[in-house]
């Protein structure tokens, strides 16, 4: 199936997020990658919802205080509110807001 150009936007957000993680943290990002690669983003973030787990890098990207660069900080983004249903959105907010993103100045 052909993706839309929002879909695209989105994959391309993922992997540049995705490519300074691993710079930055260190983060483990080759699994999400090669999904992302694969099946889209909107489809490996669905699969992370599905699962009720964090993306790969979630933990170390909380840790450096990076979280702006998670998966699940680019799928509550308004842009993007199209491409989820609210449950999968609410699913990657109730992440965020475990770990304090929404406590940083200028969020």
């Amino acid at each position: 199936m052909e993706r839309t150009r929002l879909e695209l936007l989105f994959d391309q957000e993922l992997l540049q997020n995705a490519e300074q993680a691993r710079i930055l943290c260190g983060s483990p990002v080759t699994r999400f990658v090669r999904s992302v690669q694969a099946t889209g983003g909107v489809s490996t973030v669905r699969e992370l919802c599905r699962r009720n787990r964090p993306s790969d890098a979630f933990d170390s990207l909380a840790q450096a205080g990076r979280l702006d660069l998670s998966a699940e900080a680019s799928a509550v983004k308004g842009k993007y509110g199209p491409l989820f249903t609210d449950e999968e959105v609410n699913a990657c907010l109730a992440l965020l807001l475990e770990a304090g993103y929404f406590q940083k100045a200028g969020r």
